[in-house]
């Protein structure tokens, strides 16, 4: 999948693997169950996205793969990850593609691979064909999917408003609302172009008036002024959720995040600039290059 929407949606994943197990059983016509996340290396050379492990019974495995680009031979891909998967666990193994935008739809994601007289199906998600309420009535780190669809596109402010509502829900946490935010507007960068994402991100800080780390400062700033207050709540809300994911990704492309790295990233309270490395650590060679980001 392309970067940096797969560590955004893998970070997503990782916060709350039951909402993506839990969606795709459904879509699957397969019995909700507790879920594990597996470790997805298979050979030294292949590595699938996600796969969970469903309690069951029966257990089943579960193996999602994500792509936001246009790439003839998935579904060849697809088969090898279901054979090593089923070999390694001695399981059954349901395979999804979930394709998250038109762009990336090729002519062999039919659902079907035939090779050699070999049968193997699997099934398609195409994000922007689905309606935004498959994703707002799923758990909350499903919900910013709900604005690449075709619904949301059409209009985006009514799809918005819901999506700003299910992010009030009590099974969102601050920190978790903090998150989603950010990664909502990296995920946005799929569909909508800068000026419209600004746009969207301007009304997603809104989202941060009502968490604890913008009621600390709004306290703070009453003495300063109720606007100055707002202004470096929102401000530090963005910032607080831009640097989980940065720290999150990093973590997993660099091995790890020295300790003079972390306190250089606490310093820095410019959410854009961060949003921008969040953008860059994907292309990036090394923390130093990360930090270069202006």
């Amino acid at each position: 999948m392309s970067k940096p929407f797969d560590a955004t949606l893998n970070l997503l994943i990782d916060t709350r693997p039951d909402d993506w197990a839990s969606f795709l059983a459904y879509r699957l016509g397969i019995e909700p169950s507790p879920a594990e996340v597996l470790d997805t290396d298979l050979s030294t050379t292949l590595q699938a996205d996600k796969v969970f492990r469903l309690a069951g019974p029966p257990p089943v495995l579960v193996h999602l793969e994500l792509e936001a680009n246009h790439r003839l031979g998935i579904p060849e891909d697809l088969l090898r990850y279901n054979v090593l998967l089923a070999h390694s666990h001695k399981l059954d193994v349901r395979s999804v593609l979930l394709v998250l935008r038109s762009k990336a739809k090729a002519s062999d994601q039919t659902g079907h691979y035939r090779r050699l007289g070999l049968a193997f199906d699997y099934s398609v998600i195409r994000v922007w064909e689905e309606s935004a309420a498959s994703f707002l009535n799923a758990g909350p780190t499903l919900a910013p999917l709900a604005l690449l669809t075709n619904e949301a596109a059409q209009d985006l402010g009514a799809v918005f408003d819901r999506f700003r509502d299910r992010l009030q829900e009590p099974d969102v946490s601050d920190k978790l609302r903090d998150d989603l935010v950010v990664s909502t507007y990296v995920l946005s960068g799929l569909r909508y172009d800068e000026s419209r994402i600004a746009d969207l991100y301007r009304s997603f800080s809104m989202l941060l008036e009502d968490s604890t780390t913008y009621q600390g400062i709004f306290r703070k700033g009453e003495a300063r002024g109720v606007a100055q207050g707002v202004a470096q709540g929102v401000a530090q809300g963005e910032a607080n959720a831009a640097r989980r994911i940065l720290v999150a990704q990093g973590r997993k492309l660099f091995g790890g995040v020295p300790a003079n790295v972390e306190a250089i990233l606490a310093e820095i309270r410019d959410s854009d600039r961060l949003i921008r490395m969040v953008d860059r650590v994907h292309d990036a060679a090394d923390w130093d290059d990360v930090l270069a980001t202006r």
